[in-house]
């Protein structure tokens, strides 16, 4: 520092020119996101068409494998947008005091509306979803949610309080109703390619294409133009070839090879920050950011790992823990502890939480007794004289007895802590502690 100012005319250091390879990371961790949405799409689109509601009318399980991180608490309610057809009507019942929510993300995983108990209210509803910029005529007494991309992904949750609410949430979850309202709009960029349902890539493996990669991203970026604000990055991936409707794989030779040395570099620099579990540099890593994204394009594609769809922080956080409070890997064959205070996790009066257990994968894993998450509603919870519940985490069921027993794989596992409506976005949930 002394050096610097004793200079007569000091000069910044040039920024180190950036190589193809650089910009293929940097293009790689931007397109994660997209890409794994747009292949979760092509995945479910092979069941059901765009613009229609999919309802899964039990809650998760092991079987339940198309998106990573699925909650237990809730009904999904799942419909593919394609606002190229016109705009969309969304209709709801008068949902009294139970909770729900639809969430709606753009291509790019931004959520961009939530329709609900606490976004819009119990009261019943409708809502037109518009593509970006319409102008066309609108239905009367709608509310007008205008999407940033042509392709969005609606996800709907009603909560279920437990297994004898099932059906009531079931009636709840029928009323909703999903309309096309126009013809198909005219000036419309292209959809994203059609779907080739049984050979489908994996969303869970994106670098296992190579290349080809971009021709994915190029493809989304001709499909939905993307924000302005990631012109920068997209102004340097087009010299490599990636842009709207391109084909970069099939590009120079040299430049095929910074794409290919790209994608290898911009994988291990997420699964570094996964498996890391630095989101916070705490035992349990905070989705804080999650839904809003802008330009931190790595924080995105971390989510869209562990948690693909999560929501905004005010409708709900997320808290993932892969090691104990001394830094061990969370090991099914230990033992933990999750003590929670006797007023428990805050959240509002019509909130929730839940701890789900997943496999290193972040899906379910069976169990004898198919005990996935423990919560609030968890029916059976023994607590102690002053209130707190002990919640034990391991493969074998604890010597008191298993009422509070959340059972784990034997092996490595995730922890995932969902606070619906919460009260106190800080609050963290305890560690998990290892018992003898």
């Amino acid at each position: 520092m002394g050096l610097l100012t004793a200079c007569a005319a000091p000069h910044p250091a040039a920024e180190p020119e950036r190589t193809a390879v650089d910009v293929a990371t940097d293009g790689y961790v931007y397109g994660y996101a997209p890409v794994t949405l747009a292949r979760t799409r092509a995945n479910m689109l092979c069941l059901l068409p765009v613009n229609r509601l999919h309802h899964q009318s039990a809650t998760a399980d092991p079987t339940s494998r198309v998106v990573v991180a699925p909650n237990v608490d809730t009904l999904y309610s799942i419909a593919w947008l394609d606002l190229r057809e016109g705009p969309v009507l969304l209709t709801h019942p008068e949902a009294g005091d139970r909770y729900f929510d639809f969430q709606f993300l753009d291509i790019y995983t931004d959520v961009f509306a939530n329709v609900g108990t606490r976004a819009t209210g119990s009261a019943a509803g409708a809502h037109v979803v518009v593509p970006p910029g319409w102008d066309g005529p609108l239905p009367a007494g709608a509310a007008v949610i205008e999407s940033p991309t042509w392709d969005a992904w609606m996800i709907g949750r009603t909560l279920v309080e437990a297994q004898t609410d099932l059906e009531a949430a079931r009636a709840v979850q029928r009323q909703y109703s999903l309309t096309v309202l126009t013809a198909p709009v005219a000036d419309a960029p292209p959809p994203l390619p059609p779907t080739a349902c049984g050979s489908n890539p994996d969303p869970q493996a994106l670098a296992a294409s190579g290349p080809q990669f971009f021709d994915e991203l190029s493809a989304i970026l001709a499909a939905n133009p993307p924000p302005p604000a990631d012109g920068p990055l997209l102004d340097e991936l087009a010299g490599l070839g990636v842009g709207p409707g391109a084909r970069p794989s099939a590009g120079p030779a040299d430049t095929v090879a910074a794409l290919a040395t790209g994608v290898i570099r911009g994988e291990r620099r997420i699964r570094d920050l996964v498996d890391s579990g630095e989101q916070s540099g705490a035992v349990w890593g905070s989705l804080a950011t999650a839904g809003r994204y802008g330009t931190d394009y790595l924080q995105r594609a971390v989510v869209a790992t562990i948690g693909l769809g999560a929501n905004v922080p005010e409708e709900s956080t997320y808290h993932v823990a892969r090691t104990a409070a001394d830094g061990s890997a969370l090991r099914g064959e230990a033992g933990y502890l999750l003590r929670f205070p006797p007023e428990g996790p805050p959240v509002d009066d019509r909130g929730f939480w839940s701890v789900t257990v997943y496999g290193p994968d972040m899906f379910l894993v069976a169990n004898p007794v198919d005990r996935y998450a423990v919560g609030d509603r968890t029916p059976g919870l023994v607590r102690g004289p002053d209130g707190a519940l002990d919640v034990w985490v391991s493969s074998r069921p604890p010597v008191s007895g298993g009422s509070n027993w959340l059972p784990a794989p034997p092996g490595e596992f995730v922890l995932m802590f969902r606070s619906y409506l919460p009260s106190d976005r800080a609050w963290t949930p305890p560690e998990p502690t290892p018992q003898p």
